[in-house]
């Protein structure tokens, strides 16, 4: 059978949960890019953020240094995103203009 080193295996995958996480940016840049955010569904960012700070709070529960660290930078990164997207919807604290898209 296989025998693969431990550290190996949570140091690629914390690299690679890092780059996961952080590839929100990226759609974050491109709506800045055009200046319009109506073809990015903020329910996804919203729920990719929710889902990154319940897996945050679990690895602070467990004190996993490569959870917390993997999941801070989605959320971060994911409330980022929404937060660019929202805004070019209008008012972040006015809700009601966030549905400003046309169908």
């Amino acid at each position: 059978m296989l025998e693969i080193d431990r550290d190996l295996m949570g140091t690629a995958a914390t690299i690679y949960g890092v780059g996961a996480a952080a590839a929100a940016l990226l759609q974050a840049r491109q709506i800045l890019r055009r200046k319009r955010s109506c073809d990015v569904s903020a329910r996804f960012f919203a729920s990719y953020a929710g889902g990154y700070a319940i897996w945050l709070l679990y690895g602070m529960s467990i004190g996993s240094l490569p959870l917390i660290l993997v999941d801070m930078i989605g959320v971060l990164c994911g409330g980022f995103t929404l937060v660019v997207t929202l805004a070019l919807r209008g008012s972040l604290v006015r809700p009601s203009t966030w549905n400003s898209c046309p169908e």
